[in-house]
Order: C-alpha cells, then sequence, then structure tokens
C-alpha cells in the first residue's frame, strides 16, 4: 500500500508512520514547511512538505490517505472560529487531492469532542452535541469530506479518536502535568476527576487507523479507543503510584463545569467487529508510559 499522512510530524501521524512502515507500506510524510517536529518523521518515509491551504497544488500516486493535519488542535486556538472554520475548507482539498492521486480511501481523524458531554456509554449513533469550535468544525468536515468522497467514488472512513496517551505527546496534558508536579516535588491540583476516562496507547490509534485504511469493509464512523473506561481518578491514582506513591494529589482544587467536562465511555464494538484489539503496550499502561518518561526520551 502507498501511504499519504498528512501531519506526519504530529504526536499520533509521526506512530503512524513508523506502524506503516513497520508493515511494510511505502509511506509519504506531508508537513507543513515550518514544522518545528519534522524530525519526529521515521526515516524510510519520503518527507513531503505542503500546507493545507495549497493541498490543490499536490501530486502523486498514492492508495490512501490517513487525513490527521488540523490547525489549533489545543489551547485557546480551539474556540478561534476562523481558523476552525478554515479546517473545515482543507477537508474539501484534501478529498479532491485524494482523488486528483489515486487513492481509493480516504481516513480522517475525527474527534470524541464531536460529541460533546455524554454521560453513559456513547456509539457511533449517539447524536453529536459539539461545545467547542474545535468539535464542531471536526463534525463540518467529517459530514462535507463524507458527501464530497461519495460524488468523488472514494471510501471515507471517520475515526473519532478519544484520549491518546504515550511517548511523544504533547505538553500540557493531564498525565504530563501530573508527572512534572511528581517529579518536581509539588502536589498537582486538579478537578474532582469524577468523570469517565478512556485512554489508549499512541501505538494502538496507530494500529486501528491502519486497520481503517486497509480492512476491506472499513467505512462511515468508527470510535477509537482502548475501550476500558474508568473513572479519571483511578488513571490520575495509578500513574501517582508507579512515580510517587508516597505524593498527594488535590482532587477538587480545580472546578470544572459540568457542561464542558468530557465523560469519556466510548462503545468500541463498531471497530472490534473489523478484529481490531487492544496490544500488549495497551496492558502494561502506565507501567510502559513512566519508564519510557523516566528515561528521559521524548519521542522514538
Amino acid at each position: 500500500m502507498r501511504a499519504l499522512v498528512t501531519g506526519a510530524s504530529g504526536f499520533l501521524g509521526s506512530a503512524l508512520c513508523r506502524h506503516l512502515l513497520r508493515k511494510g507500506h511505502t509511506v509519504t510524510a506531508l508537513v507543513r514547511p515550518d514544522s518545528p517536529r519534522r524530525d519526529h518523521v521515521p526515516g524510510g518515509a519520503e518527507l513531503r512538505e505542503c500546507e493545507l491551504a495549497r493541498l490543490a497544488e499536490f501530486a502523486g500516486e498514492f492508495d490512501v490517505l490517513f487525513h490527521l493535519a488540523w490547525n489549533g488542535s489545543a489551547g485557546q486556538e480551539r474556540e478561534d472560529f476562523a481558523l476552525q472554520l478554515s479546517n473545515a475548507a482543507f477537508m474539501g482539498e484534501a478529498v479532491r487531492m485524494a482523488s486528483r492521486c489515486g487513492c481509493s480511501r480516504i481516513v480522517f481523524a475525527g474527534s470524541q469532542a464531536e460529541y460533546g458531554v455524554v454521560r453513559g456509554r456513547c456509539t457511533e449513533e449517539t447524536a453529536p452535541h459539539p461545545f467547542m469550535m474545535y468539535g464542531a468544525a471536526k463534525l463540518a468536515a467529517g459530514h462535507m469530506g463524507t458527501v464530497l468522497a461519495r460524488h468523488l467514488g472514494l471510501r471515507f472512513v471517520w475515526a473519532r479518536i478519544y484520549s491518546v496517551y504515550g511517548p511523544g505527546e504533547n505538553p500540557g496534558t493531564l498525565l504530563s502535568y501530573v508527572r512534572e508536579c511528581l517529579r518536581n516535588g509539588e502536589t498537582p491540583r486538579l478537578s474532582p476527576c469524577e468523570n469517565m476516562w478512556d485512554f489508549m496507547h499512541v501505538d494502538d490509534c496507530a494500529e486501528a487507523l491502519h486497520l481503517l485504511g486497509t480492512h476491506p469493509q472499513a467505512e462511515g464512523i468508527y470510535n477509537v479507543s482502548a475501550g476500558r473506561p474508568r473513572l479519571l481518578k483511578e488513571f490520575v491514582k495509578e500513574l501517582r503510584d508507579h512515580l510517587a506513591p508516597d505524593a498527594a494529589l488535590d482532587f477538587g482544587a480545580r472546578q470544572s463545569d459540568p457542561d464542558r467536562t468530557f465523560w469519556l465511555e466510548p462503545d468500541v464494538s463498531k471497530l472490534q467487529s473489523l478484529g481490531f484489539r487492544t496490544g500488549q503496550k495497551e496492558q502494561l499502561f502506565f507501567e510502559l508510559f513512566t519508564t519510557i518518561r523516566q528515561l528521559g526520551e521524548c519521542h522514538v
């Protein structure tokens, strides 16, 4: 398979490139010309530069497009209307590029943020009610990409990705915050963490995307997560127990808005129906994650 990966220098994109290469596929990694993480793209992948705004100029011959690139996926930029709207427009260019380059399938990295706050089990049929511009734009891009791909005769796979962790993750995540506090002898100041959560190792997420890009029956929306939700508080305590068993955790020190606090309890039976199972790395969970971090490794 000849795979084209946009957002290839990102946390998930670089992991996906590594996984595809291990599976023997040819990988072209598309990155921004000014990407500060271009060295995260693994050797063996062909590195090409292209802004999202210039996808109409990109050419090549590929079988599958993995469209992971997205501007403003963290921080305050997630509420930037103009920026998020531009991402939805770029979806159209990505689908046209895929058609022009000979792809038969597109795998789009959607987000659980499209659902908004759902207290209870969430399936692909759950009505989405995003509360931030980021989730709304992902939802719009997925719908528009689906319709355009159908018009162009392409198979469109919409992966709604949940909470991904692992080596090389972006700074500012909850796990990174707790880890740094404990390393510095500080007490993490946290929300009550009484909401359900579901973490998935980045390598397992890459495996899921690979499956969605190659399985002959894969099409439409898929929840992509480990499918073993627990209270967020339990995950935080597990991380503490591995790093600093005697350290205190200040739950409730930060207030959270229940209307803007995600409850991650995904139903992943549709993904599992394709044969997906989380791997050994997911079973190891924080042992692997904290060991890599303690060694000071930033990326693989």
